[in-house]
């Protein structure tokens, strides 16, 4: 029934779980705190230490920050969350982790990187570009679903409803900060001012999709679904 906890009563069409659910919001929370974090480390090192800026053809260590970001954004986003996946499959590390890197790449080369070289550019500050283009980079959140699903489809014939799912939670969480942008005057994520509330919304922005992708993560690795289960 699952991977590492078949004597658990899971149940077959829904893979409702209360404990794993919890777990799933608890570890990408932690990541994207870290990733966030750690994340404007490496925007100030590119722009305060490395002097990056629009005509410096600092190209390869723009790419470098870059790499570094997205192996980050992989390695702790992609770990903590395999550590839930692998309770109801056997699901490959390397695989997962892989599968993460990909879109957080592109999302530093595309959105990140040049937020970030363009701030110094201006002389604006760095770390606040670095995670208003970190929100911004919520619209990829579609690529990593369909990034990951390619590692699903081995274990689950729901795999194509994981690209679903993430699209819907991003688009729920983007819609809803945009109708609160609208009717507060404190949500200033999406204008770029007021530093403390912008710089908490990021965070919650992210953490918001936690809940949505968390239940459809159970549904999609339900003992139902899985490759080789029989439907009741």
């Amino acid at each position: 029934m699952t991977a590492s906890g078949s004597a658990r009563e899971v149940p077959a069409s829904s893979g409702w779980e209360v404990r794993l659910y919890w777990r799933w919001i608890a570890y990408n929370s932690i990541a994207f705190v870290i990733v966030l974090s750690v994340g404007v480390a490496l925007a100030l090192l590119g722009s305060d230490v490395l002097h990056l800026s629009l005509a410096s053809r600092h190209v390869l260590v723009a790419l470098l920050i870059a790499t570094l970001g997205a192996v980050l954004f992989g390695g702790v986003l992609g770990t903590l969350q395999w550590l839930v996946a692998r309770e109801r499959v056997a699901i490959a590390h390397k695989a997962w982790v892989t599968a993460n890197i990909g879109p957080a790449l592109l999302a530093w080369l595309l959105i990140i990187m040049p937020a970030v070289i363009s701030a110094q550019s201006s002389d604006q500050d760095v770390s606040m570009a670095y995670l208003l283009a970190a929100s911004q980079s919520l619209a990829l959140g579609p690529l990593l679903g369909l990034s990951q699903s390619l590692v699903l489809r081995k274990v689950t014939r729901r795999w194509a409803w994981w690209i679903g799912a993430n699209l819907a939670s991003w688009l729920i969480v983007d819609v809803a900060l945009l109708l609160l942008s609208r009717l507060s005057g404190n949500l200033d994520v999406l204008r770029g001012d007021g530093a403390v509330a912008a710089v908490a919304e990021v965070y919650l922005s992210l953490i918001a999709t936690t809940p949505l992708t968390g239940r459809a993560l159970l549904w999609v690795l339900a003992p139902a679904a899985l490759t080789g289960a029989e439907d009741p």
